[in-house]
């Protein structure tokens, strides 16, 4: 885990989902349902909530990968022409992400991708410098995130499961869920942003760190108010899943 440092970027204008992917959706697109939560015993929705309109989660980085490709070929104006993810010379497919091939990335494509993790940070932040999506007051936090609860002073209230989406408030560019709920997979390798201060610090021992590794931001219902906070970057490998860890879509305009 590492909170990131004040730097500036360049960005060309996109496209970022209004609310992380739900289950409805993946099972749409991929026939399948791989959620942890998927309103079985002891993982049913909260009371008044939609079990469909739930994150989809226990995806792992290639899942995502695949998914953005298929649900591009469903869309008329897209097709398959327009997909983002290659390997090989072809759309990335099923089979790739079951061998774990590394895709290759084309961004002049018009499909369905991952956000970088410098589009995310920038839509988290909702055109204000604030700690949290939506808010700079631990007190408000609650309105726009679900976290966990560890204290009387955290204040958080995912009793441990995930919840429909769009339930809390928006950030200031109208994005749901932007902290909490489930974390979220980028496209970025965690060492394509390491500030060399770090390194040379011992903060970070990147020698530590397989070069496979990937980001995933935006905190869950696993955590606390310190993990929500948006400058907070996780990693594992592409092949890890976990039942607070989703994905939101991007696009180019």
């Amino acid at each position: 885990m590492e909170d990131n440092q004040e730097h500036s970027v360049s960005l060309s204008a996109y496209y970022i989902g209004e609310t992380e992917v739900t289950q409805e959706l993946w099972l749409a697109v991929m026939g399948n349902n791989p959620s942890y939560f998927d309103g079985s015993q002891n993982s049913e929705p909260a009371k008044g909530e939609a079990q469909g309109k739930r994150p989809v989660e226990n995806v792992t980085w290639f899942d995502c990968i695949v998914f953005c490709n298929e649900l591009t070929k469903k869309v008329s104006e897209l097709e398959e022409n327009q997909c983002v993810y290659t390997f090989g010379g072809h759309a990335y497919t099923k089979e790739d992400a079951q061998n774990q091939e590394v895709p290759e990335m084309d961004m002049s494509k018009k499909g369905f991708r991952l956000p970088t993790e410098t589009e995310w940070e920038w839509a988290a932040k909702g055109g204000k410098e604030y700690r949290w999506a939506g808010t700079d007051e631990q007190d408000e936090l609650k309105k726009y995130a679900w976290y966990a609860w560890y204290d009387d002073s955290d204040g958080g209230d995912a009793n441990n499961k995930t919840h429909e989406v769009k339930q809390k408030q928006a950030n200031g560019y109208g994005l749901y869920d932007m902290s909490g709920n489930v974390w979220e997979w980028c496209w970025d390798r965690f060492k394509d942003f390491l500030p060399d201060s770090l390194v040379e610090a011992g903060v970070v021992d990147i020698d530590d760190i397989p070069d496979s590794c990937r980001v995933f931001r935006g905190g869950g219902i696993d955590i606390d108010i310190y993990n929500a906070a948006l400058p907070i970057r996780l990693f594992y490998t592409p092949d890890f899943h976990a039942g607070s860890l989703g994905l939101r879509l991007a696009c180019r305009l």
